[in-house]
């Protein structure tokens, strides 16, 4: 039986074309193939034979996206597939082979003018847009669109999946950098559990007063990538902080800096592991903050609303969490961060006409949204709280209050507030930026280094030397 599962999967992997030549060779020795059949397999003309064709919509997807929404595999792909079924097509629909924002399988299908999928869910905007765009691996949405969709969307969000006039990333799960708590904890600290600190020293002293107060073994935590912490922080202070010719984020500037400093502060009570890389996906997800925010063992947490209510939906009461808008430094912005991971369409895909009714369908699913705020308790889903984007369903949920949304009036101060957020600038660097310029604020948090403006300096010019190459 083994052996047999093990010849099967040989066979999908070559047909489709995710193992090299020498691969299935190889595999198909140690398995006792004959001769003609691997060298049938191993033909180019074979391999990738179930790739995007006409007649199958092929859609792959982030591996996180289906497991913080099993409702896109369970409920939404069945539904559509009818809908292909009387267009005469079916659906194949898969986890996509990348990790940490990888896309080097769909460039490298680019280079030789192929692709196994016809679109992609899983790109955020100012990770990867640019890169994938220049290369040619993807094409513009504007000729498959719906008549009155780009209208639909507010400016903010319509500008960040938008490149060189062109709109390349369809919007699709919206999150927001905010801060949030544990309302039993702020109480038993003293303090009011229903007020959010309004500036960065009310927050900070808050969170002291948690951890001092024994209410909480940790005051405070957050997420150490720059674009969940450092950049937010700085928005607060300031949007415009950005290269406009690059599109780089000024990591020395003077409100950078202050950000640095302020995430300092609030380093001294949190806990010290949050320097940490990740368990999953390249260190980028399962955090030591979510995990700590999870345990109950902090009590203030900045990262994206969906963090605050997945983590905290494990707590034996759930109803202790709190949600609110950045806090704001005298004289400040007032802004924050927010992405959408989005759809993009692959140039060299088939089913494009089809692969936007997918997307457009998806994104308009009331049951998607529903599952996304209140779960699925029957499955004993914890809700994954991530975001629509269309104005249009913002104001038909404000208008009819679904039973469903009753209890989460908090999304609503999401929307509003995003007038006042601000997307990362995209850059040619991609994720890279972040990755490059992470360890030396580190170094910063840790106390190896005793100057942020030295430690954002350094994380600047090796940013740059990265960029000039």
């Amino acid at each position: 039986m083994a052996e047999n599962t093990e010849v099967r999967e040989l066979w999908r992997d070559a047909l489709t074309g995710k193992i090299s030549r020498r691969d299935v060779m190889r595999r198909g020795l140690a398995l006792g193939l004959s001769a003609p059949v691997l060298a049938a397999l191993a033909q180019e003309t074979v391999r990738g034979a179930l790739a995007a064709t006409e007649g199958t919509l092929s859609v792959t997807y982030y591996q996180w996206i289906v497991q913080n929404h099993p409702t896109l595999e369970r409920d939404f792909n069945p539904e559509f597939t009818k809908t292909l079924e009387a267009q005469g097509m079916k659906l194949n629909a898969e986890v996509a082979p990348v990790e940490g924002f990888g896309f080097e399988r769909f460039l490298a299908e680019a280079q030789k003018q192929d692709s196994t999928w016809d679109f992609y869910l899983g790109v955020t905007p100012f990770l990867e847009m640019i890169q994938l765009a220049d290369s040619g691996t993807i094409e513009p949405w504007d000729e498959y669109l719906p008549a009155g969709l780009l209208d639909d969307l507010p400016t903010s969000i319509k500008d960040e999946g938008t490149y060189k006039d062109k709109f390349y990333v369809w919007p699709f799960l919206l999150d927001v950098i905010v801060q949030g708590w544990n309302a039993e904890q702020v109480a038993k600290a003293g303090l009011d559990p229903e007020v959010a600190p309004k500036n960065w020293d009310e927050f900070i002293a808050n969170a002291t007063k948690v951890k001092e107060s024994g209410a909480a073994r940790f005051g405070a935590t957050f997420d150490r990538h720059p674009w969940r912490s450092l950049i937010p922080i700085t928005h607060s202070i300031k949007t415009d902080v950005y290269d406009p010719t690059t599109g780089i984020f000024l990591w020395n500037s003077d409100e950078a800096v202050q950000a640095l400093e302020i995430m300092k502060r609030i380093f001294e009570v949190a806990n010290p592991d949050l320097v940490n890389p990740g368990n999953t996906d390249g260190g980028v997800n399962d955090t030591p903050d979510e995990r700590a925010f999870a345990a109950q063992g902090a009590c203030y947490y900045v990262k994206y609303q969906n963090a605050h209510l997945r983590f905290g939906g494990t707590w034996p009461d759930p109803s202790q969490i709190r949600i609110s808008a950045l806090p704001v430094q005298d004289g400040g912005a007032g802004g924050t961060v927010f992405w959408d991971t989005g759809a993009v369409l692959f140039t060299y895909g088939k089913n494009k006409p089809q692969a936007a009714e997918y997307v457009n369908a998806l994104t308009h699913n009331d049951l998607f949204w529903q599952r996304s705020i209140s779960g699925n308790p029957a499955e004993g889903e914890v809700a994954p709280v991530q975001l629509w984007t269309y104005k249009s369903l913002w104001e038909g949920y404000r208008t009819s209050n679904p039973e469903w949304l009753q209890n989460s009036q908090w999304v609503f101060s999401i929307y509003d507030g995003l007038d006042k957020a601000k997307a990362i600038a995209p850059s040619k660097l991609a994720f890279s930026q972040f990755t490059i310029g992470l360890p030396f604020y580190l170094a910063y948090l840790q106390g190896e280094e005793s100057d942020p403006k030295a430690a954002l300096t350094k994380a600047y010019d090796a940013v740059m030397a990265e960029y000039n190459k």
